[in-house]
């Protein structure tokens, strides 16, 4: 079958935990999700107000997504991407490319005045956002706790 782009509903965002599940294990993120944190992540992401998501569709198969959801500043409103993966099987073919596109084509549809993001401020991911046109702040950092 042909690889579909398109707006993709909560139940086909929800495929997207195994994707999280496979995608972050590998380079650059080494990161141990199990299904049902992945799963929870998804759903999380999916009833958020006014998310959006796209997934790279093979019929019912879902090979890629990237979603979004408002984030509301002083500048205007943004799209915040807390998220965008790709089955390693389906890796280096443009998925993430056009999935990045087709979200930033929706999110400026819908009155959104520009996107940001989080990742790794080095490597393979900084550069693929680079590639994108996505510039780094000199202004942000973020800051965490562990809480005990």
């Amino acid at each position: 079958m042909t690889v579909v782009f398109k707006r993709i509903n909560k139940d086909q965002a929800l495929l997207g935990a195994a994707i999280i599940v496979e995608a972050y294990s590998a380079e650059p993120w080494h990161e141990h999700w199990s299904i049902e944190r992945a799963t929870a992540r998804m759903v999380e992401l999916s009833t958020t107000p006014g998310w959006m998501g796209v997934g790279a569709l093979d019929g019912d198969d879902l090979h890629g997504f990237a979603i979004g959801y408002p984030h509301t500043a002083a500048t205007g409103c943004m799209l915040y991407i807390p998220e965008i993966a790709v089955m390693p099987a389906h890796q280096g073919k443009g998925i993430g490319t056009t999935l990045l596109k087709l979200l930033e084509q929706e999110a400026l549809a819908s009155g959104f005045s520009s996107t940001w993001l989080l990742s790794q401020n080095e490597g393979v991911a900084a550069d693929y956002y680079r590639s994108a046109s996505y510039k780094q702040s000199p202004n942000h950092r973020i800051y965490s706790k562990p809480l005990k």
